[in-house]
């Protein structure tokens, strides 16, 4: 009998043997599996990323409607029954949950407020990889949560939403197998998660583009309005107050005149009725004198052109001392007989001046701290009250009011010069309004 396992012999050298062909036979075939497996990855991807695509381009949603949306597109690409979203606040602070899909209320309730220092979910916001959390933590609200047939949540996987610059939040992708979540599984979650991140971060740049023109629009609008406020302001200034003053001078000037004229009148006498118009004459002029200066005063403070920002800054702290019985204590650091920028002595004075208005408005503070420092390449000015305070982030991302126009309006003059400004309050702990203006290579300070 012939050995089955014994090579064929070859005609010339060049006829293959019979297992050699099997061989290739079967490398040709895993190569194929191979392939098919990639091709068939790659598809699910870009089926994926199109359906994706698909579901964060509805401009017309708001963000929770928008991850909600593709958060079902994902659930029905992966075929896991049951998912979530937690974002970042954008001020910082514990992931919030965004959006949820199959997750009965109750249950999405207590996930939304779960927190748990062991939890491994909080390990990918801090490496920014893909992870599977199994077995759940045991206080983890999914794990009662039925998939139908008796059916328990075992595990979820947790990706991270990234962009280029930081992890906005993470996706969380709830299972019954283990299997189920496996490295191709997690490596289209990954793609997911990176697409999520973008779409995620171009929302919020979009709806920080609405919000600012929104106030760009309402401060047009404000400063319009404060124009013609203005000028209706001085013009009644001028007819009640100076265009009287004005009057009286010339019906005065008149009486002097046919004083000077008049022949039959006594000339001891015409000299003591000339002496008390004169007097009088001398005191309205000294009284519209003050008005006019007062005026100017308040369209545009002299000192500041002429003395600076932190003369400027002091005579406007006792106008506001006296006017409204409050205590404000002034302090400077590094500003002794120097000079800023005209542009950064008129940013922070009208600064400082809002932030004063907005304590005198709203605050009712009885105190109040102004600190103005500078150093080579940096000024700072901190205000700061014991007044009511506020919730910071309820009132800078909510709707459009007085104040919030105020606020917007002095970090719109801080974000002009390169600098910015932050605040912070909460309830009945008072507010401090921080503003920091960068200077050019410190050649903003001069003598």
């Amino acid at each position: 009998m012939k050995n089955r396992n014994k090579p064929l012999r070859q005609t010339g050298g060049l006829e293959p043997s019979y297992d050699s062909i099997v061989a290739d036979l079967d490398q040709a075939r895993r190569e194929g599996e191979a392939t098919d497996r990639q091709l068939l990855q790659r598809n699910r991807e870009l089926a994926a990323s199109a359906a994706i695509a698909e579901a964060t381009s509805m401009g017309r949603l708001d963000l929770t409607h928008t991850l909600e949306r593709a958060l079902q597109v994902i659930l029905d690409v992966t075929g896991l029954p049951a998912g979530w979203i937690m974002l970042v606040p954008e001020d910082g602070g514990d992931p919030v949950m965004t959006g949820s899909v199959g997750l009965p209320p109750d249950v999405a309730k207590k996930q939304a407020a779960f927190r748990s220092p062991e939890c491994q979910c909080a390990k990918a916001l801090e490496s920014g990889r893909a992870l599977v959390v199994y077995p759940l933590h045991a206080g983890c609200p999914i794990r009662a949560f039925d998939l139908g047939n008796g059916r328990l949540p075992v595990c979820h996987a947790t990706v991270p939403l990234l962009t280029r610059r930081k992890v906005l939040g993470v996706l969380n992708l709830a299972s019954d197998d283990p299997v189920s979540l496996d490295e191709q599984q997690l490596t289209l979650l990954g793609a997911i998660g990176w697409q999520l991140g973008v779409a995620i971060e171009n929302a919020r740049l979009w709806e920080e583009l609405k919000k600012r023109d929104a106030v760009r629009s309402q401060l047009l609008e404000q400063a319009i309005t404060a124009q013609e406020d203005e000028r209706r302001r001085i013009a009644r200034e001028l007819h009640d107050q100076i265009g009287q003053a004005l009057t009286s001078i010339l019906v005065l000037l008149r009486a002097l005149d046919s004083e000077a004229d008049g022949a039959k009148v006594d000339s001891t006498e015409g000299i003591a009725i000339s002496s008390a118009h004169l007097q009088e004459l001398k005191a309205i002029v000294a009284d519209t004198l003050d008005d006019v200066r007062e005026l100017a005063v308040e369209l545009r403070p002299s000192v500041l052109d002429d003395l600076g920002l932190v003369p400027a800054l002091q005579r406007y702290v006792r106008t506001c001392c006296d006017r409204h019985d409050l205590k404000i204590d002034f302090q400077t650091v590094g500003l002794e007989a120097v000079r800023l920028p005209p542009s950064v002595e008129t940013a922070l004075y009208r600064i400082a001046q809002e932030a004063l208005s907005n304590i005198v408005q709203h605050a009712c503070a009885s105190e109040v701290n102004l600190l103005l420092t500078a150093r080579a390449d940096t000024v700072v000015l901190i205000v700061e009250d014991n007044g009511c305070g506020f919730e910071v982030g309820s009132l800078m991302h909510g709707g459009v009011d007085d104040r919030w126009l105020g606020l917007s309006g002095m970090r719109e003059r801080a974000e002009l010069l390169g600098g910015k400004l932050s605040i912070e309050s909460a309830p009945r702990v008072g507010t401090t309004v921080f503003v920091e203006l960068p200077l050019e290579n410190g050649t903003g300070v001069t003598a």
